[in-house]
């Protein structure tokens, strides 16, 4: 699997995470198996006694309803966002801590 697929299903697997609970059970059901427990597109069919182009359908539909809850409500956006600032935030408290360190330093050799 290409690191670009793999980059998505991660994606499409924190989505559902999200936003699963606005699907119903039947999507829930079907992507749960095929993302998460990584079943293949066949497997899935089977369990769910349906046709695989049935279960490529459903899974299309759902990622997409899910990219759709995404755009409208920017939820995994925003905490990338805040994970983005508190990465800032740790980085400029310890270039502080450092310089505040050197400046003890400085007093102690006065």
């Amino acid at each position: 699997m290409a690191l670009d697929s793999l980059q998505e299903r991660e994606r499409q697997i924190e989505l559902l995470e999200r936003y699963g609970s606005l699907l119903t059970q039947h999507q829930q059901d079907v992507l749960d198996m095929y993302l998460r427990r990584d079943w293949s597109l066949s497997e899935v069919a089977q369990q769910q006694e349906v046709s695989r182009a049935a279960v490529h359908d459903l899974v299309k539909r759902s990622v997409v309803a899910l990219e759709d809850h995404e755009r409208r409500l920017g939820l995994l956006a925003e905490r990338e966002q805040r994970r983005a600032a508190r990465e800032a935030i740790t980085a400029e408290l310890a270039a502080l801590r450092k310089r505040l360190g050197k400046v003890e330093t400085d007093l102690e050799k006065l």
